[in-house]
């Protein structure tokens, strides 16, 4: 039969045995920790062999075959004189009828790891650099063409510009790439600094340095969210 045994340190391994009297045969040890798994697999198989009696000791059973061996006849002793006849051996008397010879001790089982228990691969749509610098990207765009689009139509700049684009550019970075990281939140700062200096650049020209708390902000934002 098949058995499956969970050790303390958390590794699952299984194999196969033949259970005797409801109890392992032999001593298992965890393939990671080599912590002995025997009391756990013993408890597993009483839970399916319940009536099953516990083993009888060695010592018991080699004690239990010697009270039943009889003692050997008595050999007679040579007469003192005359005519001396050999006689042959008497041969070794075999195990009492009935009472099978002890097995011998079988050889340790070593508990393999299972494929089906290794380690599971990464699941898909985990963290990606590249596709957080992505979303940073589209973010700064988006908020980039909302302020402009905004100056055009009012005809004056968005009170929070910076907070707006950088926040859509860290927003952006952290939901493409499906987390957030230190080095995706200096990339996403510098690409909302770049995308507020150059807004500002196409609303007033030269004078765009002016407005240097607006990139600050932005940069602040960006880095906050994504990083």
């Amino acid at each position: 039969m098949e058995l499956k045994v969970v050790c303390d340190c958390g590794q699952k391994y299984k194999f196969d045995v033949e259970p005797v009297h409801g109890r392992m045969p032999v001593k298992i040890n965890c393939p990671v920790c080599g912590t002995d798994g025997t009391a756990s697999a013993n408890d597993l198989l009483a839970q399916c062999f319940p009536d099953q009696s516990p083993p009888i000791p060695v010592a018991v059973a080699v004690q239990t075959i010697a009270a039943m061996t009889p003692p050997p006849p008595p050999i007679a002793a040579a007469p003192a004189a005359g005519l001396r006849i050999n006689r042959a051996a008497p041969a070794p008397m075999a195990a009492t009828a009935g009472v099978p010879p002890l097995p011998a001790a079988p050889r340790p089982i070593t508990a393999v790891r299972s494929p089906a228990l290794a380690a599971a691969p990464k699941a898909k749509g985990e963290y990606s650099m590249m596709l957080g610098i992505l979303g940073a990207i589209l973010g700064a765009a988006v908020g980039a063409g909302l302020m402009y689009g905004f100056f055009l139509l009012a005809d004056f700049r968005f009170p929070l510009m910076g907070t707006g684009i950088g926040a859509l550019t860290g927003l952006g970075a952290r939901l493409l790439g499906r987390g957030t990281d230190m080095t995706l939140g200096v990339i996403a700062g510098v690409i909302a600094l770049v995308s507020t200096a150059g807004t500002l650049y196409l609303m007033f020209g030269d004078i765009a340095a002016m407005f240097i708390i607006s990139m600050i902000v932005s940069v602040s934002f960006a880095y906050k969210i994504a990083g």
